[in-house]
């Protein structure tokens, strides 16, 4: 159960059982060390899902059956960075090829390694910093990755770790009362931060934290099991992928999942595509609970704006939830909003993530680079998550990592260190495959702010899913008119 609500919900309103391919990369902060074995430590991971837990989604009204259980038992096929190896921004850490809802039930605790990967890195890189950045732990858990991280990339600290979560409790309940004076009800705020935490524990920790001054309800399944919260959460990005369309996925959820559903806008393009194809669904059946999600940080206002007015327009007036870089500072920026625009308080709600878990303490944080686990291929079909801002792309297909095998060659010429080719694709002379166990000690120097290329493969996977999501949004375009 260690996962985000939205996990089960997405299973419940597509295929359980579906072959299915998520990477996982880190947008920004390279160059990284790579601490772990990829394959043990996502084997690791694998959920021993039992009865009870069935019966438990079953009760809060997911349509599930064995095919959910029998994906979670599943095995996956992992392919990834090598322990010792160096890699750069957007290069693929790691692929996990497996049932659907197995590789996407995973996506937190994946992401959680970027935390080692951090410590681990800057153990190599500036071990003068670690007695200020690491010196003080929010678990005893935390306190113990930490040890592992340094252990790995051979390090030896010269400094003691204590472990303060007296101190993360009381930085947790000053955020969330202030989160809640903001909006004036618990009810209207949500705590989504699991990927954003360590580990297990510091989650646990920060979302009773939460509940102690009043939150109500939490993405993290365990946590709201746990410490008897309501497990809350939306659609996220892959559902959208895999119908190819936001107008598909919509429908799909809607007709699949009982209760509220919620349309995630921005996939392929919260304007032209999200919002439109939302009011064409919810205005077929206005009898069901639907809500719409805002998610695209830079240009979220403008599209808040546009939604409210898009909905009075069609004579709809469903629940609003924004997510997505949510701190206190924005919270009362998009109150201030919905009383100027005098939208009801009982239509609008906010999901926060980071600003809610992170530490009160120096710890590295997923937001100083920006890990994410991305649907890349569902069943035979290719897919990436787009967005509105074309840093937050993600690669396509079954993605590997080549490395140019002898980067300080004279004769390199302008020739990229990393490429993003396809499993089974061959690489490039002097190139060679990163993502499959051998080890290439790349000096760090060499991936400082670079970027990998793309493959001809990569390339043409990508220029295609490019050609259908400008023809899906014209499509959604035209039955607007």
């Amino acid at each position: 159960m260690r996962t985000d609500w939205y996990k089960p919900v997405m299973a419940a309103a597509g295929a359980s059982l579906r072959p299915e391919t998520f990477n996982f990369a880190i947008r920004q902060g390279g160059p990284f060390y790579m601490p772990v074995d990829p394959v043990a430590y996502v084997e690791s991971l694998l959920p021993k899902f039992t009865d009870e837990d069935m019966r438990y989604l079953q009760s809060r009204g997911l349509g599930l059956g064995q095919e959910y259980r029998r994906a979670l038992g599943a095995p996956v096929e992992v392919h990834g960075v090598p322990k010792g190896a160096w890699f750069s921004d957007r290069e693929v850490i790691l692929t996990v090829t497996g049932p659907s809802a197995l590789v996407s039930y995973l996506e937190a605790q994946i992401i959680w390694l970027r935390f080692r990967i951090q410590v681990a890195t800057a153990a190599k890189l500036q071990p003068e910093s670690l007695p200020a950045m690491l010196s003080i732990a929010t678990t005893e858990r935390e306190r113990e990755i930490i040890l592992e991280a340094l252990d790995a990339a051979g390090h030896r600290p010269n400094f003691e770790i204590a472990v303060d979560t007296e101190g993360y409790v009381a930085h947790i309940k000053a955020r969330a009362t202030a989160l809640i004076q903001a909006v004036g009800d618990s009810e209207r705020i949500f705590e989504a931060g699991m990927r954003a935490a360590s580990c297990a524990e510091q989650h646990i920790v920060a979302v009773g934290a939460a509940k102690d001054v009043g939150f109500l309800a939490t993405s993290n399944v365990e946590a709201a099991r746990t410490l008897g919260m309501h497990a809350c959460g939306t659609t996220g990005h892959e559902h959208t992928q895999r119908y190819g369309s936001d107008l598909s996925a919509f429908l799909a959820v809607r007709d699949r999942v009982d209760g509220e559903v919620t349309f995630l806008l921005d996939t392929y393009s919260t304007r032209f595509s999200g919002i439109p194809s939302a009011l064409r669904v919810m205005g077929q059946t206005p009898d069901r609970l639907c809500s719409i999600r805002f998610d695209s940080e830079s240009t979220m206002e403008g599209d808040y704006l546009l939604g409210v007015h898009a909905m009075r327009e069609s004579g709809l007036e469903a629940p609003i939830t924004l997510g997505g870089g949510f701190n206190l500072d924005r919270t009362q920026t998009f109150e201030a909003l919905r009383i100027q625009n005098k939208w009801p308080a009982d239509k609008q709600r906010y999901l926060v993530g980071q600003y809610l878990v992170e530490p009160h303490v120096p710890l590295p944080t997923r937001g100083d680079v920006g890990a994410v686990y991305k649907l890349s291929q569902s069943g035979e079909s290719p897919t990436m998550k787009f967005s509105d801002s074309a840093a937050k792309s993600s690669a396509p297909g079954v993605p590997v990592t080549w490395r140019l095998m002898s980067p300080g060659r004279a004769d390199r010429g302008d020739r990229p260190i990393g490429i993003i080719g396809q499993l089974g694709e061959q690489p490039p002379a002097d190139y060679a495959l990163l993502t499959d166990g051998r080890t290439m000690h790349t000096p760090p120097a060499m991936l400082a702010d670079v970027k990998p290329s793309l493959s001809p493969a990569t390339q043409a996977l990508v220029d295609s899913l490019k050609q259908s999501r400008l023809t899906q949004i014209a499509e959604a375009a035209q039955a607007t008119i």
